[in-house]
């Protein structure tokens, strides 16, 4: 079994396990975010996406950073998962995820309308879906089933190995967390004219540029 067999990962989402070395799978999570989103507003909406904290959530930029390295600890901690069929590897235990994971980015999205923070065409920005399909329900599908399937499926007999290993993957996730809070903790204003500079409404492709 490869690692996305060990994971139980659905299909079109093994490739993300690259080839167990960390440092190819953090370039593969990093070119999924941030230098995805980058290269979606540069296509698809003719800007450069910005990355200085004054017009950018800390949340996304370095958030994705932070957060790429903490997926890619777990895929690769995962490669030494057991080669047979456990409850997390089971295909309703994804499906079960992958909806749940959904259901937080159709949430998240419609409370961002509603809110106003963001006008609907900045909602259906490319850049905007691009970001929450993709981290709320990709992102947060992978993170969380692997993260299952490494505590629960990983020996416990080598516990100060295990728990290190584990806690280096933690502990960029959790700084990740904390830029989170950070984001939400921002005045009305603040939030506003974030917004304004991280998803625009105003967006149009490159080729349909005069």
């Amino acid at each position: 079994m490869d690692t996305a067999s060990k994971i139980g990962l659905l299909p079109g989402f093994g490739w993300v396990t690259g080839t167990g070395n960390f440092f190819l799978t953090l370039m593969i999570c990093w070119l999924v975010t941030p230098v995805g989103m980058i290269a979606v507003g540069l296509i698809c909406e003719s800007r450069m996406v910005p990355l200085r904290p004054s017009r950018q959530f800390l949340s996304f930029f370095p958030g994705d950073i932070f957060l790429g390295v903490a997926a890619a600890g777990l895929l690769v901690m995962a490669r030494q998962l057991p080669a047979e069929l456990r409850w997390y590897n089971a295909t309703a235990w994804h499906v079960i995820v992958l909806v749940f994971t959904a259901l937080v980015a159709v949430v998240m999205t419609y409370g961002e309308w509603k809110s106003g923070v963001y006008p609907t065409r900045a909602i259906f920005s490319p850049t905007k879906l691009y970001h929450n399909i993709l981290l709320y329900v990709g992102y947060g599908y992978v993170i969380v089933t692997t993260l299952v399937a490494v505590v629960a499926g990983l020996s416990w007999s080598s516990r100060p190995t295990f728990v290190a290993g584990l806690a280096c993957c933690l502990v960029p996730g959790v700084i990740w967390g904390v830029l989170v809070v950070k984001d939400n903790s921002l005045s009305t204003a603040q939030s506003h004219d974030k917004a304004a500079h991280a998803h625009v409404g105003n967006w149009e492709p490159f080729w349909r540029l005069p």
